[in-house]
């Protein structure tokens, strides 16, 4: 039994080297902008910089209204198809795959087709207009991780039960599933919100 801890925690250990090591590498190199001396003076000149500012800020919105749209799609939809659709969930899946499989330049190339100025839709003929459709482009390349994320946190609770036990009471289905299915899976909805964000903060292709 102890050896099997030591091991354990050896594991442990080399994981966390492993995930740790070029972190702080990364941060050791930042910190040498001015030869044979660490300071932060990288921080102070990136995070000074009024453009940054500005477009760190542009991307933070972006990133909460991805959030919102993908929880308003994602959490209705996985509980409906967990409740009376479960047919539907290999071919659901597979869709919430594709946007790890298809490159974000393709996808980017089809909004232009598809959104330009000369299509039915011309959302990119103004800044509102693109900046909703990036929103949506982000959605898009979040799907997979929001959706397994809600996925896993349904597969932990009685779907079908809360929801008879909610009808029961006269609770209509806005309220099943904002006041009682959301609350349950709130958790793997943060999840799946984390690393939406970190998506979005990262993004350079779509972007661009």
């Amino acid at each position: 039994m102890k050896s099997g801890k030591f091991w354990a925690w050896v594991v442990f250990a080399i994981g966390t080297a492993y995930f740790f090591i070029p972190l702080l590498a990364t941060f050791e190199f930042s910190m040498r902008m001015r030869r044979g001396v660490h300071s932060f003076d990288a921080y102070q000149v990136v995070l000074g910089d009024p453009r940054f500012q500005a477009t760190f800020l542009y991307s933070v919105v972006a990133a909460i209204c991805t959030i919102i749209l993908g929880v308003l799609i994602v959490v209705p939809a996985a509980y409906w198809i967990r409740l009376r659709l479960p047919q539907l969930r290999p071919i659901v899946e597979f869709i919430t795959l594709l946007p790890l499989v298809i490159p974000a330049i393709v996808i980017v190339f089809g909004y232009i087709r598809m959104y330009g100025s000369n299509s039915p839709l011309p959302f990119l003929s103004s800044d509102l207009g693109a900046s909703a459709l990036l929103v949506i482009g982000y959605a898009t390349l979040a799907l997979p991780y929001m959706y397994r994320a809600v996925d896993t946190g349904l597969r932990t609770i009685d779907v079908r039960t809360l929801t008879e036990a909610a009808q029961i009471l006269g609770a209509g289905w806005t309220t099943i599933i904002t006041r009682v299915i959301l609350p349950n899976v709130l958790i793997a909805v943060l999840s799946g919100a984390f690393l939406t964000f970190a998506i979005v903060i990262g993004e350079f292709t779509m972007a661009s």
